[in-house]
C-alpha cells in the first residue's frame, strides 16, 4: 500500500470521528445578530431551539403563560415592577441555557429612569417610589413620650414619699405608748389579728408595641418594608411557614409579593391585603 493511500484513509477516519462527536454533543442555543439588541427575542429563539412552548416555560418558572409572552415581546407595562422582572428574566435565561447578565443589561436599557431596577444595576442611590413618601414630623411623638415618662417618675416619687411618712408615724406612736400596753391582755380576750397585706395584682400580658408589624407567610413571598425616613427595615424573600416581626417609625410603606398567602398584623390588628393587591398578586400599601 502506498503512502498516499494510507494518508487518505487516515484523513477519512478523522473526519468520520469528528462527525460522530458533533452529532452526539447537544446543540446550544445561539443568539443571532437580530437578537443581540432584544432580550425578549433572544429568550424566544433559545426557547424554540430547545423545543419548548410558552406554556411549558411558564409551568417550569411558576409564571402565567401571558407573562412569558410579555417577556418575549418586551411588554414591560404588563409585567410587575421591582425586582420581580429581573428574577423572571434571570430564571428564563437559566432555563434555556443563556448567560443572564447580557440580557439583564438589555432589560435595564429599556426601563424607565424612575424604575428602581435601574438603580439596582447602576449601584446609584436613586429615589424609588417608596422613598418619595413624604416624611412626617416625629417631634410631637417625642414630646408626648417625654411627658408620659415624667408623669410616671413623679407618681413613683409620690408613692415612695407617702410610704416613708407612714413608716415614721408608726414608729413615733410606738415610742409614745405607755409601758403598760406591753402587758398581756386579760383572759378571754383574744389578741387582734394582724391586718392582711394587700395582694399584689398580677401584671397584665404585654400588648403588641404601637409600631409593631407582624407578617406570617403561608407560602414563599418577597417583601420590602420602609419606615418614615425611607430606611429599609426588611427586603428579602421569605420562606413558607416563617414569621417576621418588625418595629420602626410609622408610617410604613410596604410592597408584598404573593400577597394572598401573607397574613399581616399592625398594632395587633389584622390588615386586609386583598384591597391593595394588583392582578399579579402584589400588594402596595402604607400604614400610619
Amino acid at each position: 500500500m502506498s503512502d498516499v493511500e494510507t494518508r487518505g484513509r487516515d484523513r477519512a477516519a478523522i473526519a468520520a470521528t469528528a462527525a460522530v462527536e458533533k452529532a452526539r454533543s447537544p446543540a446550544r442555543p445561539e443568539v443571532t445578530r437580530d437578537e443581540t439588541g432584544s432580550f425578549g427575542r433572544a429568550l424566544a429563539a433559545a426557547r424554540e431551539a430547545r423545543g419548548l412552548s410558552q406554556s411549558e416555560v411558564a409551568a417550569q418558572l411558576r409564571l402565567r403563560p401571558r407573562q412569558v409572552k410579555a417577556i418575549e415581546q418586551e411588554d414591560l407595562a404588563s409585567l410587575p415592577e421591582g425586582p420581580f422582572v429581573r428574577g423572571y428574566v434571570r430564571n428564563f435565561a437559566r432555563l434555556v441555557d443563556l448567560p443572564a447578565e447580557p440580557l439583564l443589561s438589555l432589560l435595564d436599557s429599556k426601563l424607565k429612569p424612575a424604575d428602581p431596577l435601574r438603580t439596582e444595576r447602576e449601584g446609584a442611590k436613586a429615589v424609588s417610589p417608596i422613598q418619595r413618601v413624604p416624611r412626617e414630623p416625629i417631634s410631637g411623638r417625642l414630646v408626648i413620650g417625654g411627658v408620659v415618662a415624667l408623669l410616671i417618675v413623679l407618681a413613683a416619687f409620690g408613692w415612695w414619699t407617702m410610704r416613708a411618712d407612714g413608716q415614721k408615724a408608726g414608729t413615733a406612736a410606738t415610742e409614745a405608748a405607755p409601758a403598760s400596753t406591753a402587758s398581756p391582755p386579760p383572759s378571754g380576750v383574744a389578741p387582734a389579728a394582724a391586718a392582711p397585706e394587700p395582694a399584689v395584682a398580677a401584671a397584665p400580658p404585654a400588648a403588641p408595641a404601637e409600631t409593631e408589624l407582624r407578617l406570617s407567610f403561608r407560602d414563599v413571598s418577597w417583601v420590602e418594608i420602609r419606615q418614615a425616613d425611607g430606611t429599609v427595615l426588611l427586603s428579602q424573600t421569605n420562606a413558607a411557614g416563617t414569621v417576621q416581626t418588625i418595629e420602626g417609625v410609622p408610617p410604613y410603606t410596604l410592597v408584598i409579593g404573593n400577597a394572598s398567602k401573607v397574613d399581616l398584623e399592625f398594632r395587633g390588628q389584622p390588615v386586609d391585603l386583598a384591597g391593595s393587591a394588583s392582578r399579579d398578586d402584589v400588594a402596595r400599601l402604607r400604614l400610619e
